[in-house]
């Protein structure tokens, strides 16, 4: 019977879900002498197995979907590049918000990108405005109830809803038309603002007609930044792979009216799993859509999959619920649009290993800290507050020595309001601990980093120990960046070049850095609303 299979560990935490048309001899296999060592890994660890039948493949396939996707288990196939990419989110309001978001948070929004690069994606939504004038505030907006707009209505960047100076189908027209130009339709687009002005003008609707003109004077600006790629070519998604041991380099370009308007680079390591086959392109294929929920087109085109496309359409169409065709890779044109690709993900794998040699950075801080294990996970602390008001505590997280921003988390006080570090960081610690087996959180880390000498060290070890988790900690001092361990008064001082204390100062700083950016936020949002 088909179904997907639940393996546990002795902290009943997931650690991998996989799916098969017959249980029964699934989990059989894994039972065998001839075990990879990854998968021998994997079931040395393993303690307990659990299993949900479907009455059809499809319904197990979705089932594994979305399991992976909900409790994402550390033997399954990970992103661990550690970036998380910039979109543009247009809310779910009557009038919706135009706006920058790192996080997919609500089925109420629609998303579009990703993009690579966060400062040209700022560039790119100013002037988007100028074409688009769809507001990015919060303001509540009550059709009983006029407030004065904003800069942002004299500039022509905001149709001002909230002053009543559009209706809500002019709004929502100017927002199909956004839509319409981030889904890449743009000489489409282009057209029907031509047509509209010309409406609007021989029915003296002047003032329309004048906003009109201004977005497709924008809108031709926009044009120029994005070169003729494809000439020709249909509207598509090209994914391209490069496998080198464990990692995998995945690369999407989404070509649009022959003009290619985003590419995206990921990492992923495939677990122990050895060949890339039909079934792994077609997972890695699903995971981008699902975890940036953007619409996929209904042409895709994927390298090297020969006679399995059968395989890959179906899998496709199963998981994202629409019919996808395969762009046929013996078209000139697409050939050369899967080349492009995969070059781009070889040069994207051999920079990634070519990074900064942090294995031996986490080797010299094993051995001058006399860490048990290597610090491949790392949480970093640091408080946030004016006089003790609005405090917060600041989590981020280095794997492998590179920030892996969407596990980061911020602590917010409930009970103190007076400036004490160490207390602050003792109370943001004891509900970490509380849930440090959450696989909300991640792994466990292997070693955490506080802010702060031996009083900050001190209060983080107690709670620690209360909660009975094992994990070292330690301080970093400010000015001489000295680093302060559990047991001993006496500071460990590394050269300042050294790799292993620039590693730790990089934690410290970026806890710093997101830390403050998220208070600054948090007093910025009652300001604007004054």
């Amino acid at each position: 019977m088909p179904g997907v299979y639940v393996i546990r560990d002795s902290s009943d935490r997931i650690i991998y879900v996989g799916k098969a048309k017959n249980l029964r001899k699934r989990v059989e296999s894994y039972f065998r002498n001839d075990l990879n060592p990854k998968t021998r890994s994997m079931v040395g660890n393993a303690r307990f197995f659990s299993f949900i039948t479907a009455g059809h493949e499809d319904q197990a396939l979705v089932l594994e979907s979305n399991f992976i996707k909900c409790y994402k288990p550390h033997y399954n196939i990970q992103l661990i590049d550690g970036k998380s990419y910039p979109l543009i989110e247009l809310t779910g309001e009557a009038f919706p918000i135009l706006r920058k978001t790192r996080r997919v948070t609500t089925a109420r929004s629609r998303y579009f990108g990703p993009y690579p690069k966060s400062g040209l994606l700022n560039l790119g939504l100013d002037s988007l405005r100028h074409a688009f004038p769809v507001r990015t505030c919060h303001r509540r907006i009550d059709p009983a109830k006029t407030t004065k707009p904003c800069l942002d209505f004299d500039l022509g960047l905001c149709l001002a809803p909230c002053g009543n100076r559009c209706s809500q189908d002019e709004y929502a027209e100017v927002v199909q038309d956004l839509s319409a130009f981030l889904n890449g339709k743009m000489r489409t687009l282009l057209r029907q603002l031509e047509n509209s002005m010309d409406q609007a003008s021989r029915s003296q609707q002047y003032e329309r007609a004048v906003r009109y003109r201004d977005s497709c004077l924008a809108l031709k600006g926009l044009f120029e930044r994005y070169a003729v790629f494809a000439p020709g070519a249909r509207d598509m998604d090209v994914f391209a792979f490069h496998q080198q041991g464990n990692l995998v380099a995945v690369v999407r370009q989404a070509l649009r009216e022959g003009r290619l308007i985003a590419s995206t680079e990921f990492i992923y390591d495939l677990k122990g799993k050895e060949a890339l086959d039909a079934v792994m392109r077609a997972d890695l294929i699903i995971d981008f859509y699902q975890r940036f929920r953007v619409a996929a087109p209904t042409r895709i085109a994927v390298d090297a999959v020969g006679a399995e496309a059968t395989i890959v359409r179906e899998r496709l169409r199963v998981v994202l619920g629409t019919a996808i065709s395969l762009a046929s890779p013996r078209s000139t044109e697409t050939s050369r649009l899967l080349r492009f690709a995969a070059e781009n993900a070889e040069q994207k794998l051999i920079a990634s290993t070519r990074a900064t040699d942090i294995p031996a950075q986490l080797s010299v801080l094993k051995a001058v800290l006399d860490l048990e294990h290597l610090p491949v996970r790392i949480e970093g602390y640091d408080v946030s507050n004016i006089s003790g008001k609005d405090a917060t505590v600041s989590m981020v997280v280095f794997v492998a020595g590179k920030p892996a921003k969407d596990q980061y988390r911020l602590f917010n006080m409930r009970s103190l309001d007076t400036p004490n570090d160490p207390a602050m960081l003792a109370e943001a610690l004891a509900r970490r601990f509380a849930r440090w087996s959450d696989i909300t959180f991640g792994d466990p880390a292997n070693l955490l980093l506080i802010d702060g000498g031996l009083s900050q060290l001190g209060a983080v070890c107690a709670v620690r120990d209360n909660a009975g988790v094992n994990v070292p900690v330690v301080g970093i001092a400010k000015k001489e960046e000295l680093l302060y361990r559990e047991g001993t008064p006496e500071p460990v001082r590394l050269s300042h070049d050294s790799g292993a204390l620039l590693l730790l100062m990089a934690v410290r700083d970026e806890a710093h850095r997101f830390g403050k950016r998220e208070f600054h936020k948090r007093h910025e949002r009652p300001l604007k609303h004054r």
